[in-house]
This record gives structure tokens, sequence and C-alpha cells, in this order.
């Protein structure tokens, strides 16, 4: 199959194709690339593999993408599963689905509402989560916001403004929600988000457990089970929380 440099390549069935330049890819059934491809936009609504590395303006997945090699995704939405095997670069990252990263993660500006999974470091300017994520290394950002809904891991969180809040319930009624989940043997508390430590500028923390957290502004909530808060004068602890030491810096 004989593919022209900047033409369209739509795939319905089993399709294998050269390594190239392309304006607009449709994938409905299944496409390997023997090598590196470059395009406007891909558009995943079945199965793909991209053998070498891969650049888009615009990437779309509701199938099931794998990618060899380097990635620039662009814009990156997934609602399926997305899987790189290196480094994978997006302006902006909207997962609803699954994406898994075995290099480092970059993006301007990250939205999660299904699971993350990155091998070694994230960094982004804005980073907000509602679902769970796995992330080797470092956690750099600007400015996190987590709501609490799956189990989320990371080995250090570094940034400017750095929130966890603790999921609530319809209409924030969480007290109902708790007592609706127990009635069906189930447990509201099984979210949290672990770190060995975590740093920044302002920090408000619930449902969180981590060795250490660093901040010039530290409020610790809810949850929260940490074994050494240094804070730069300011500093409150609320409700349950359990906190080992607290000192200034």
């Amino acid at each position: 199959m004989t593919i022209v440099p900047e033409n369209d390549l739509n795939i319905m069935g089993d399709s294998t194709v050269p390594g190239g330049r392309y304006r607009k890819v449709n994938v409905m059934g299944d496409l390997r690339v023997a090598g590196e491809m470059r395009c406007l936009s891909f558009n995943c609504m079945g199965d793909a593999l991209v053998d070498g590395a891969f650049q888009s303006q615009k990437t779309n997945v509701m199938g099931d993408m794998k990618f060899a090699g380097p990635v620039d995704a662009g814009v990156l939405n997934v609602m399926g599963e997305a899987v790189c095997r290196a480094d994978l670069r997006a302006r902006k990252a909207n997962c609803m689905g699954d994406i898994e990263v075995e290099g480092s993660f970059n993006a301007d500006e990250v939205r999660l509402m299904g699971e993350l999974k990155v091998g070694g470091d994230c960094n982004a300017d804005r980073f907000s989560s509602k679902g769970a994520f796995r992330i080797g290394g470092l956690l750099s950002v600007d400015e996190l916001e987590i709501v609490v809904w799956g189990p989320s891991r990371v080995a250090e969180i570094g940034g400017c403004r750095i929130s966890v809040y603790r999921r609530r319930g319809f209409l924030g009624l969480h007290w109902l929600w708790d007592t609706a989940l127990s009635a069906m043997g189930l447990h509201e508390r099984t979210g949290r988000v672990e770190a060995d430590t975590i740093e920044g500028d302002d920090i408000r923390l619930e449902d969180t457990t981590a060795k250490v957290v660093r901040g010039r502004k530290v409020s610790i909530g809810p949850g929260c089970r940490i074994g050494r808060v240094e804070h730069g004068g300011i500093f409150s602890r609320r409700g349950d929380a359990e906190i080992g030491e607290v000192a200034p810096l």
C-alpha cells in the first residue's frame, strides 16, 4: 500500500503503512505504522501501533493506542487506552481513560478523570485530578488540584500551590454518601494520595499520607497522616489529622 505524503489516511480494516508525513489519520480498524509518523490530527477508534517517534497537533484515542517511540501529541484526548514506551509530551492532556508512560510525561495542562501511570517524572504548569495516578518520580507543577477518588502514589510533589481535597458526596453531603456506601458494604475512604515528600509555597491537604510536608503556608486536614511538617510561619491542623512533628523552616 503506497501512501503519498501529506495525504489523508483512513483505515477501516487491517493495514500496515510506512512511516512518513500525513495530514489527517483516522483509524477504525487495526493499524501498524512501520516507522515514524507526523500528522496534523490522529483519531484512533480501533487499534493502532506506531513503531517510531510520533508527532501530531491533535491526538484522539477512543480505542487502543501504543507508541514505541517518543510522542509529541499536541492536544491529547484519551477515552480509551494509550501506552507510550518512551517520553510523552502534550500541550494539553485530557484523560478519561488510561494513559501509561514508561518515560517522563510533560504537559502544559493535565486534566485527569481516569488513570495515569508514569514511570519517570511528570511536569506540568497545571495538573487537576479526579481520578487515580501512579508516578515513579517527581510530580512538578505550578498549580496542583486533586479531588481524591482512587488511590494515588507519587515519590515527590513539588509546586507553588498544592491542594488535595477529600471527595464529597452529592451536593457536599458526604455523611449521606458514607451512610449509603456503608449500607452497600462499601467504604468511602479507599482513595488516598501517598507521597514521600510534598514541598510547595501554599499547601492544603486532606486524605494524604506523606513522610515530610514542607511549605511557607501549610494546612493539614482530615484523613491526613504526616510524619513531619516544616512551615514558614503559617500552619493549621484540621479535623482528625495525625502529625508526628511540626517545626518552623
